[in-house]
């Protein structure tokens, strides 16, 4: 970890002040007359990009500034320069989102799991990496040595939003190792004066003003009683629920929030009353990369997702298989797959696996759901939401998506399905909604209510926050939590003593090496 960090940015000093402008001067006054309707911050952030000299620069927005807005901006000079613009993100939600400006965007895992190679014979490409917190170190130092000589890099984000479940924080590493960095924030999302001031205060970090501002305007509630709390968000959610959304903390208090709004809709009348139970895939979100390398992390029963497959086990890509032993102390698991097979690996020597808990879910026509994973035939997007339009007990679903867009399959063909009313905090970056009902609760702690919470959930057209303590709402919301990168780890360390070379050092050397090249290895332990 410690090459990839070190070399990503060796990669971007080096790319300082080696290229033309992005666009001519005649270009960027073009697109000022065209887009009269900027903001001073969007302007300004346009002209210094589009200005820029270096292969890799980062445009760090705020919530609510019009990200989208500037780059589409962005993508129509570089194109009349001649660029072709393709966007990345981390997941497939947030590259929907990113196509919103017009370019065509997919994710970051999908393009380096293609294995492209450069290719001489296309034209110079501006590569727009939007989410980057979201990105993993390793994702970000392979990405960059793709790269073709003529190509250049904006890499997009906010370095308060959430990061990453993965190792390392790249966005907020490259910044401080120099990176230029525009910065977009002047808020144009709130129309409400009172709510927009509030919002501006998050983005700033001045937490304890920004709460006392919300709950001087009632946006404050306070109800100790966990259930009563829970029941209160799912009434207010039904009084209005077009474009409204609920943001909870932790999967467990979404999973019940998700189900009282859906019991408080079928009462209302807002969904159909005949429920249809389907058997659907819940994501153990808690299992990251290094949990999926160790047999105790796993339960009977979980069931696993094989994406890239294995040619040693003889899995294909996109196979099931559900968990049936574990033996801790080998560090072993025996599934069972899809074909009636035992098979037992150590799990250290698998990567692109998903681990979920099948779980029983009841749905009407009504319904807001939402993919809780991508599919290329239907096609969806993890996260994107839609409105059940037909179900019935044999899984056969049709879904109005958001978009317009109707499609229709059999649960059993695609499994990874949840209800759309209420969504984590993770979940909910990058999307925006009319209402947003937030709950924070004291007891959850740190790790997942924090100030990253409060400036991804509170900058939204309409806020109401609901808590078990008002007096620590200042508190929770007001703690910082960041990741340490490894090379921060090792700076603290005390120096290792100095010890000859030998065969083996060098070969941990070269491994490093590979690291840093973005080479693919083998696990050393």
């Amino acid at each position: 970890m410690i090459a990839y960090e070190r070399d990503t940015s060796v990669r971007m000093r080096a790319g300082k002040n080696q290229h033309e402008m992005l666009v001519v001067p005649e270009t960027r006054r073009e697109m000022e007359e065209k887009y009269t309707h900027l903001t001073s911050s969007q302007r300004a952030a346009l002209e210094r990009i589009l200005s820029t000299h270096d292969t890799i620069t980062g445009l760090q927005g705020v919530a609510g500034a019009g990200r989208t807005t500037s780059l589409a901006a962005i993508r129509e000079a570089a194109e009349h320069e001649g660029y072709e613009v393709k966007g990345l993100a981390p997941t497939s939600r947030t590259a929907r989102k990113l196509a919103e400006s017009g370019i065509e965007s997919g994710t970051l895992r999908r393009y380096l799991n293609a294995g492209e190679q450069p290719d001489r014979g296309q034209k110079k490409r501006l590569y727009v990496l939007d989410e980057s917190s979201l990105a993993a170190a390793k994702q970000i130092n392979e990405f960059l040595h793709r790269l073709r000589d003529e190509d250049r890099v904006l890499i997009v984000g906010d370095t308060r939003h959430n990061e990453t479940v993965e190792a390392g924080r790249p966005y907020q590493q490259l910044q401080e190792a120099g990176m230029q960095t525009t910065l977009l924030d002047e808020i144009v999302r709130q129309k409400d004066p009172t709510l927009r001031e509030a919002a501006e205060q998050i983005a700033r970090g001045d937490i304890l003003p920004a709460v006392e501002n919300l709950d001087r305007q009632g946006r404050v509630h306070e109800i100790v009683d966990p259930t009563e709390r829970l029941t209160e968000i799912a009434r207010e959610y039904v009084r209005e629920p077009k474009a409204t959304l609920a943001i909870s903390p932790d999967n467990e208090s979404r999973r019940k929030l998700n189900a009282l709004i859906h019991r408080e809709m079928r009462q209302r009348g807002e969904v159909s009353n005949e429920e249809h139970k389907l058997r659907v895939l819940d994501l153990r979100q808690e299992m990251t990369d290094a949990n999926r390398l160790w047999a105790a992390q796993y339960e009977l029963g979980d069931v696993v997702r094989y994406s890239r497959g294995s040619k040693v086990l003889g899995i294909d890509p996109g196979e099931y298989a559900r968990v049936e032993s574990l033996d801790t102390k080998g560090n072993r698991i025996t599934i069972e797959r899809e074909n009636g097979e035992y098979q037992t690996y150590d799990p250290r020597r698998l990567s692109g696996v998903a681990v979920y808990q099948e779980v029983e879910c009841s749905f009407s026509e009504g319904d807001r759901v939402q993919f809780t994973a991508p599919s290329k035939d239907l096609p969806v997007a993890n996260g994107e939401l839609g409105t059940i339009e037909k179900i019935n007990d044999a899984g056969d679903v049709q879904i109005c998506m958001d978009s317009g867009r109707q499609v229709a399959f059999n649960v059993r063909e695609h499994i990874h399905l949840d209800y759309g009313y209420a969504v984590t905090s993770h979940g909910s970056q990058g999307q925006t909604a009319e209402r947003v009902l937030i709950h924070v609760d004291s007891d959850i702690g740190e790790q997942l209510v924090n100030s990253r919470f409060a400036y991804v959930s509170i900058p939204q057209h309409d806020v109401q926050i609901y808590t078990n303590d008002r007096s620590k709402l200042t508190r929770d919301l007001s703690r910082e939590l960041s990741r340490g990168t490894a090379t921060e780890s090792q700076e603290q360390q005390p120096a290792a003593p100095k010890v000859k070379t030998t065969s083996a050092r060098h070969k941990v050397h070269e491994q490093e090496q590979d690291h840093a090249h973005g080479i693919g290895f083998g696990m050393a332990h």
